[in-house]
């Protein structure tokens, strides 16, 4: 062992860490009275399997590994403390999917669209195909030993929006609602993913059932581990990456692995987290976690999964943090989906229904050039239409804290629900216009630009050439200065689409918050139910916020000299 290793094996009572990594590093298990563990032995063959390995960490320590999945330290840990040291053979990565000769034969060229996806689509057909004990290969016992530790599909059923039924998505959060617009995507696509390997390999439909796939599939989108950094050729030969790079498109050299890893997988989430999980040492073959924190007995040990907006938590973990640190949206997109397609005219028609800006409701024969631009407009906001940052604004967490929580499953005794400060105001004084260009172009008139049409036409043509819609580029129309009267009126519009969107919800955020309490009262804080009405609760509280501050600027200005009604021209009901 290093100087560091034995360090880290004398600290008495760090328990089942210190366990684990003394049967991962491959050491001999013996326990003592103290807690403390001895390790005498210079090879992995005492390590049997992974069901194994976590019933010695079990036996071993006082060190609690909970029945949800939940590590819980009984005894103090210092701050960069080495927690546990993993070796190569209890890590499955997507190269090991690759290189499997199954795998080759029958679904590596089956057609999963991105890389990203591919990658983990492979690395979940390997998973179930371990868990299924497709081979009798002796070598794979041990990555099929910790392929079978992952949570079944049963388990995830009981919590995971993605088996949910539609119907029963639809109830909790609404079809209009962002998360279940994203989790239909989401659903799809990961059953996209089986009906390909299924259409390649009649051998792996045999072997391996939609039920199987998915539940490895929601294993590695939210177990699975990114070791990034540059592999060497002792990992992966140059000849070996060439060939994945010409049949695959994947660079396991420059772009790491996906990795799923025993025990690391069992640590929960949270922005303050106590735990680091990552690098690999290629020399000695081992992943690494340690403590970033004192953590003390009795807390749970946390990992920090990313910075992800609460509706991607939801669907890709199954839980969104109830104490509100994640990062909510607030939005203008009141008539549209965000999604990877531009949708039809019609849709971005129901933006223009309230003819902004005008003294009268534009009819085609007694206002045709408003009618004109009218239709401008909507073709203009369709070429922008799936561009997030044009229309959704992430808002800074509702709480701000530093300080780590004693558990993510177990809510404190003086819970309250999370609500937007005064903060969130001054940030959207800063920041809401940056997602005001919709609402600019809904409100405009041929009386704010004497040459509107050919200033939109030249946008259009700007629009045209980008090299994707999900990533426009920056307009004249979004620099341009604007008067005072087109500015209120775009506000008004940002504030009218706030409230649609408010409003599409068939409740309250004040019925909405006792919900969540009354959830939480009757022990149901881990449940699908009461992480739906967080991400309602959320959605809710986004939308009031950009909603009252610009309620707030047009009561500012409402007595502004040289204004008056005519120069506005805005309307609460459609034309």
């Amino acid at each position: 062992a290093t100087d560091k290793q034995s360090n880290y094996l004398q600290i008495g009572g760090v328990a089942g860490f210190i366990a684990v990594a003394v049967a991962l590093i491959g050491h001999r298990l013996v326990g003592n009275n103290s807690g403390h563990i001895n390790g005498n032995s210079n090879n992995n063959n005492n390590i049997i399997d992974a069901s194994d390995l976590l019933r010695r960490v079990q036996k071993s320590s006082s060190f609690e590994l909970k029945h949800n999945r939940t590590l819980i330290a009984t005894d103090g840990i210092p701050s960069q403390t080495v927690l546990m040291e993993i070796p190569r053979e209890l890590m499955i990565w997507d190269l090991d999917a690759v290189r499997n000769e199954f795998i080759r034969e029958e679904i590596l060229l089956a057609n999963i669209p991105g890389t990203v996806a591919k990658r983990a689509a492979l690395l979940s057909a390997y998973l179930a195909l371990l868990r299924n004990d497709f081979s009798t290969d002796h070598t794979l016992h041990l990555q099929a030993s910790v392929a079978k530790q992952l949570p079944s599909y049963d388990e995830y059923k009981t919590f995971h929006p993605v088996l949910a039924s539609i119907e029963q998505m639809e109830r909790l959060l609404g079809n209009h609602s962002p998360a279940f617009r994203d989790l239909l995507v989401l659903r799809q696509s990961l059953n996209n993913e089986y009906d390909s390997f299924i259409s390649a390999s009649d051998k792996f439909a045999s072997l391996v059932s939609r039920e199987d796939y998915l539940s490895c599939r929601l294993a590695v989108q939210s177990r699975a581990f990114q070791i990034p950094g540059v592999l060497p050729e002792s990992e992966i030969p140059k000849n070996e990456q060439e060939h994945f790079t010409e049949t695959i498109q994947i660079d396991f050299t420059n772009d790491g692995v996906l990795s799923i890893e025993i025990i690391n997988d069992w640590m929960n989430s949270h922005i303050n987290n106590n735990v680091m999980v990552g690098g690999y040492d290629a020399v000695r073959r081992r992943g690494r976690a340690w403590s970033t924190k004192a953590i003390q007995p009795g807390q749970e040990l946390i990992m920090d999964y990313g910075r992800f907006h609460d509706y991607v938590l939801f669907g890709q973990y199954g839980y969104v943090p109830s104490d509100g640190t994640g990062v909510t949206i607030t939005s203008v997109a009141a008539y549209h989906d965000i999604g990877d397609a531009l949708p039809d005219l019609d849709k971005m028609m129901a933006y223009l229904q309230f003819d902004h800006g005008y003294p009268e409701c534009i009819e085609k024969e007694l206002h045709p050039a408003a009618f004109r631009l009218k239709e401008l407009k909507s073709r203009y906001l369709q070429e922008i239409a799936i561009d997030s940052s044009r229309w959704a604004l992430p808002l800074p967490p509702r709480l701000s804290t530093d300080v780590t929580p004693a558990s993510t499953t177990m809510l404190p005794d003086d819970y309250t629900v999370p609500t937007f400060g005064t903060d969130v105001y001054e940030f959207l004084e800063t920041h809401a216009l940056s997602i005001s260009l919709p609402c600019r172009l809904i409100t405009l008139t041929e009386k704010d630009l004497d040459d509107a049409e050919d200033f939109l036409l030249k946008d259009m043509e700007t629009l045209e050439k980008a090299a994707s819609p999900l990533d426009t580029p920056t307009l004249r129309l979004e620099e341009l200065q604007v008067s005072p009267a087109w500015m209120i009126r775009t506000i008004h519009c940002m504030r009218m689409m706030a409230s649609a969107q408010k409003d599409m919800y068939d409740t309250t955020i004040e019925s909405k918050a006792r919900e969540i309490m009354t959830l939480a009262h009757d022990g149901k804080s881990n449940t699908l139910e009461f992480n739906a009405a967080h991400v309602t609760l959320g959605e809710m509280q986004s939308q009031e916020a950009l909603e009252t501050w610009a309620f707030d600027v047009l009561q500012s200005v409402a007595s502004m000299d040289g204004l008056s009604p005519h120069d506005l021209y805005v309307r609460s009901e459609p034309c």
